[in-house]
């Protein structure tokens, strides 16, 4: 018998951030599958396996699922900002930026907000603006420590002086932006 078939959303779920806090991706993938095969319409669950999916490289099965997501739970604005982060890193800079539309339902002082815009000025190499949205979304952000840092990081990567468009390429802001699987997502 399945071990799994017992399991609630909430518990598959749990099991799944604990086996990827653990370094376990084929455990947490096994139990977000299953977590999504029983439950479809569940958002958190197809982000998360979204999520763990570009933890290990698999941008294809990364941008499904966290498509499938959004479109389960719009208002789920952590996988909107992870999805166009994703996009930005692969250099999709205009589907990044048609991703992360729906965040602009959020007030302009959501760290979110802030984050998606200052990442927006820095694909179109305006580094003062990035630097001030990144500065302000890192005190707003009260949610998730895990964002804190990567944000942290492209904030001590920029340069204080604005770029030429035609400068900036894709692999730069790559480096830039590294994703990492945000799985609190109570700030939605």
């Amino acid at each position: 018998m399945d071990q799994t078939n017992n399991l609630t959303q909430e518990e598959l779920l749990h099991l799944a951030v604990e086996a990827t806090r653990r370094g376990e991706h084929g455990a947490s993938i096994s139990y977000l599958k299953e977590g999504v095969s029983r439950f479809p319409n569940d958002a958190k669950l197809a982000y998360v396996l979204g999520a763990e999916f570009a933890q290990i490289g698999m941008h294809d099965k990364a941008e499904s699922e966290m498509q499938r997501a959004i479109s389960i739970d719009s208002e789920l604005y952590t996988a909107s900002f992870q999805l166009g982060l994703l996009q930005l890193t692969l250099g999709k800079v205009d589907e990044a930026k048609s991703t992360w539309e729906n965040i602009n339902k959020l007030p302009k002082e959501h760290a979110l907000w802030q984050f998606k815009t200052a990442l927006e000025h820095l694909a179109a190499g305006e580094n003062v603006e990035a630097k001030t949205l990144l500065e302000s979304g890192i005190v707003s952000n009260d949610f998730s420590l895990e964002l804190n840092n990567d944000m942290q990081m492209v904030l001590d990567s920029i340069s204080g002086e604005d770029v030429k468009p035609e400068q900036i390429d894709a692999d730069s802001i790559t480096s830039q932006a590294r994703l990492n699987a945000y799985t609190n997502t109570s700030s939605d």
